[in-house]
């Protein structure tokens, strides 16, 4: 297969390998337009008639724009030698995802069944990123499509997560959470993907403002995606699969279970766990409830008809978990007049 690399580079912001190489139409044709459904086809295949110039000129010899693919594998991000990078590419091919240039992919692909002129021997060129984690990829997924306005990064987060998740059906009493090609593992708390997706949210943001009435869809969207990119997640030590074996591990006790399930918990808890990952880790699942029961105890005290209580359970979770050590022994009072003062 025709496959050129001519380049490997580390991306010291995503941790990641960055690949410069070249193929030509009919390896596309053949192994890349494929891809395109693997992200639930990121943005919608727009008419073919902005395209259409794009056509013509494939067909007259152009040299299309570089693509960019990308593929989530630790081991990929351990190999230097341009040989052995070629082969790993081509025996994990069918695991890539379309970072940048599905029009241009299903331009190609359109072109090849309308236009038998088309040189299918032509060059085509491709970056190429291999991630450590899907953090990370959508780190880079928001940088490159941020802006365009088809693409949100909810959409994007969502799309992503189907990928790497299964999900049961969202209308089962238990719909299952079950890792793809990951780390093969089945998770106890079953988490409507909804949900899923808020807590997910919430952790690349580094933020429990995810949901707010006030900002219409769009302009929230966008608030997002900037408070993405400025959390540093790529900084992260933890990855949000471990967030989700850590409330794995809680909920083999029945009222944390239902207490994730409670999306505004979830929410609070995978912000505030950036901050205190390493203590909560070490914590069991009966002193991970009788932390729990002290909040609950303590939250029964605020006045529920002053306040909106989403959004303040989410806000006190965040603040609570952030501080674990402290509060967790607090005497339900104290706790009381500490997260009466959160703002």
């Amino acid at each position: 297969m025709s496959l050129n690399i001519y380049s490997i580079d580390f991306d010291n912001v995503i941790k990641s390998r960055y690949i410069t190489a070249s193929t030509n139409y009919k390896f596309a044709i053949e192994q890349l337009v494929p891809l395109i459904s693997r992200l639930e086809i990121q943005r919608n295949i727009q008419d073919s008639k902005f395209y259409n110039r794009l056509e013509k000129d494939l067909v007259k010899g152009c040299i299309m724009p570089a693509l960019t693919l990308a593929f989530i594998d630790p081991k990929g991000i351990e190999i230097q030698d341009l040989e052995e990078m070629r082969v790993f590419l081509l025996k994990n091919i069918d695991e890539g995802f379309i970072l940048d240039g599905i029009q241009r992919l299903n331009t190609l692909s359109r072109t090849f069944n309308n236009s038998p002129e088309l040189n299918i021997d032509a060059i085509l060129f491709l970056n190429i990123v291999i991630c450590s984690s899907m953090d990370n990829l959508l780190y880079r997924m928001i940088t490159l499509n941020n802006g365009q306005k088809p693409m949100s990064a909810r959409h994007q987060i969502e799309i992503l997560t189907t990928n790497m998740f299964e999900f049961e059906i969202e209308s089962s009493d238990i719909p299952v959470l079950n890792e793809k090609k990951y780390k093969q593992k089945r998770v106890k708390i079953a988490f409507n993907k909804a949900d899923f997706v808020k807590g997910y949210l919430a952790f690349l943001a580094n933020s429990t403002n995810i949901e707010n009435q006030k900002i219409i869809e769009e302009k929230l969207d966008e608030l997002i995606a900037d408070k993405i990119l400025d959390s540093n997640v790529t900084d992260d030590e933890i990855e949000f699969v471990d967030i989700i074996n850590l409330i794995n591990r809680f909920s083999e006790d029945p009222s944390n279970f239902k207490w994730f399930k409670n999306v505004n918990n979830l929410i609070g808890f995978c912000v505030g766990i950036k901050i205190n990952y390493p203590l909560l880790n070490n914590e069991d699942s009966e002193s991970f409830k009788a932390a729990i029961e002290l909040f609950e105890e303590a939250f029964k005290s605020f006045n529920y008809s002053k306040i909106k209580v989403g959004r303040m359970r989410r806000t006190l979770i965040n603040y609570y978990v952030k501080n674990w050590g402290t509060l967790r022994n607090y005497q339900r009072l104290e706790l009381v007049d500490v997260l009466s003062q959160v703002d």
